[in-house]
């Protein structure tokens, strides 16, 4: 009897450990996806301050253009912000986003990315970086 209740608490503790392995995987699935929806939201953002100002903010003025007036170049020409309900500067990881202006990547516009759940350029699966721009490109 006792050699049948080890082998159900050694069942119990793969199923549990397969289950809680699952539940971390869900959750990193679901950070990646709410990084997805964050640049989005923060493109959208920038494309209203451009259309408005007649160019994205310079990479020193930063995301916090989108909330707050901006100081240095290129002067805004007709701020009409907030253009965020709310500061987004992390993505869901805790890192923060990366914004370039012109970009590398879209030399006509910008770069914004995130390096995912590892916080380091490149990666597979959650660790893959969340980026604006179209391609396999990596910074």
């Amino acid at each position: 009897m006792k050699r049948l209740h080890w082998v159900v608490v050694i069942i119990l503790l793969i199923v549990g450990g397969y289950g809680t392995a699952r539940l971390v995987q869900r959750g990193q699935h679901e950070r990646r996806q709410h990084a997805i929806e964050q640049v989005e939201t923060i493109e959208f953002a920038l494309d209203r301050y451009a259309k408005d100002n007649g160019d994205y903010p310079s990479t020193d003025q930063g995301l916090e253009s989108l909330w707050e007036y901006p100081g240095g170049q290129p002067t805004p020409a007709n701020w009409r912000g907030p253009y965020l309900d709310s500061p987004i500067l992390v993505d869901p990881w805790d890192n923060a986003y990366v914004y370039r202006r012109p970009g590398v990547h879209d030399k006509y516009t910008y770069d914004l990315v995130s390096y995912g759940a590892d916080g380091v350029l490149g990666g597979r699966g959650d660790a893959e970086d969340v980026v604006s721009w179209l391609g396999p490109d990596e910074l």
